[in-house]
């Protein structure tokens, strides 16, 4: 936001996380008080477990949207 960001786009982020309506509130309240680290700090603790993350190298071949190189 301080270097001229309009906007936050999260996708499937929140609908991950266990708690989907905290988190999206949290986003808007970061993205609110983008100057303030305290509020940051108050917005992004007890979220609940987040959107996990996926290794590309642990997908089978039928699982990738699209192959790359060779």
């Amino acid at each position: 936001m301080q270097l001229g960001c309009d906007g936050v786009f999260v996708g499937s982020g929140i609908f991950k996380s266990s708690n989907p309506k905290l988190l999206a509130k949290a986003i808007v309240d970061a993205v609110n008080n983008y100057d303030n680290p305290k509020a940051i700090l108050e917005s992004s603790t007890g979220l609940g477990k987040l959107m996990f993350g996926v290794q590309v190298s642990d997908l089978k071949e039928n699982e990738k949207l699209a192959s790359r190189g060779w």
